[in-house]
């Protein structure tokens, strides 16, 4: 009689990773908008190992050891009625580990890597919407997040702006949209810092890469640090931020540009003074003279001698005096886009 054989026993249950929820909300001042990514199933059992590679992937919160807030940005917000106490809370509350960060500011073991916010409220405007409707209540805030590196001071400046519908003209209406729109400016303003802080510890060549990244903040953070550490592998980007119609946006690439004196640049920056008033030509044309190079030479000493506007004509004249008095000519060997050199990240 053959022997029985013994039932083998059964398979350990391969259990699906979770759906995945994938959401992305797009900056309002790039066009309102939704993405949503729902019901991706992964039927992939991923060993231990591989999962924790995955988890310790994830940037380390980043301490925070002081949150300010600038009182007297609150005096023209009484609609609000917010002291600078509850403005720090309500920031402070958000200052958690699933979004970046960890208020610790007891904590002495930070060290370098500890920042600290100053939060200012910038403007608090009421926009009519027409047709007899309720108006929208709009709020500008700032936050500065500063922390102390080997190499000094890192600053890092950011500004977003929300805007909710009132329910009616009763002034609880409109306070309460108020309020909805300033949580939409901290909520902005904290993500912005994370992903800025991030962007920070990254080396060069990885900034690089995400210049190229879907996610627009992602970019904004990759150009922004790219600029700081002097990196003219951003000038591409900054450059076709000038083409934008975002006057914020278009003034920091003009920003970025003469920190970077990007003279291959300067074709653009005259081909966008175009049909432009005379209070942002004043501006162009003293970037051109901090860039300098002869095409900005040449452009400044056109508009100083024929420019319809005075002001315009004196703004070039002082620039064209301010780019010969120190000189300033194209830097001999320098390339267009200079090789991208992988730098020490800083935490």
């Amino acid at each position: 009689m053959r022997p029985r054989s013994r039932p083998s026993p059964p398979r350990a249950a391969s259990h699906p990773l979770p759906a995945v929820d994938l959401l992305r909300r797009v900056d309002a001042r790039r066009g309102r908008g939704t993405t949503r990514v729902t019901g991706v199933d992964w039927r992939i059992s991923l060993p231990l190992g591989a999962l924790v590679l995955l988890a310790g992937c994830k940037p380390a919160p980043h301490p925070v050891e002081r949150v300010e807030v600038v009182a007297a940005s609150l005096v023209d917000a009484q609609l609000l009625a917010q002291s600078p106490a509850q403005l720090q809370t309500a920031l402070q509350s958000r200052l958690v580990p699933e979004r970046g960060f960890r208020y610790a500011p007891q904590d002495g073991n930070a060290g370098s890597k500890a920042v600290r916010m100053t939060l200012e409220l910038d403007g608090l405007n009421e926009r009519e919407r027409g047709g007899g409707e309720p108006p929208f209540e709009e709020v500008t805030a700032s936050l500065t997040v500063r922390r102390t590196t080997d190499d000094g001071v890192e600053r890092i400046a950011l500004q977003a702006t929300r805007a909710q519908p009132a329910e009616g003209d009763a002034l609880e209406g409109r306070q309460e949209a108020a309020r909805r729109a300033l949580d939409q400016v901290l909520d902005r303003l904290v993500k912005e810092a994370r992903v800025y802080l991030d962007a920070r510890g990254h080396d060069d060549a990885r900034l690089v890469k995400e210049l190229r990244s879907p996610d627009a903040l992602v970019r904004d953070a990759a150009v922004n640090t790219l600029v700081q550490r002097h990196n003219r592998a951003a000038i591409p980007a900054l450059v076709e931020r000038l083409k934008g119609d975002d006057p914020l946006e278009i003034r920091r690439a003009i920003g970025g540009l003469v920190e970077l004196q990007a003279r291959e640049a300067v074709p653009e920056l005259i081909e966008i003074s175009r049909g432009k008033d005379p209070g942002f030509l004043r501006e162009l044309v003293y970037a051109l003279g901090a860039i300098g190079g002869d095409e900005a030479q040449a452009y400044l000493y056109t508009m100083s001698e024929g420019h319809d506007q005075p002001a315009v004509r004196d703004a070039a004249k002082q620039a064209l005096e301010e780019l010969n008095r120190h000189g300033r000519r194209p830097q001999a060997g320098s390339p267009r886009n200079a090789a991208v050199t992988p730098r020490r990240p800083v935490r």
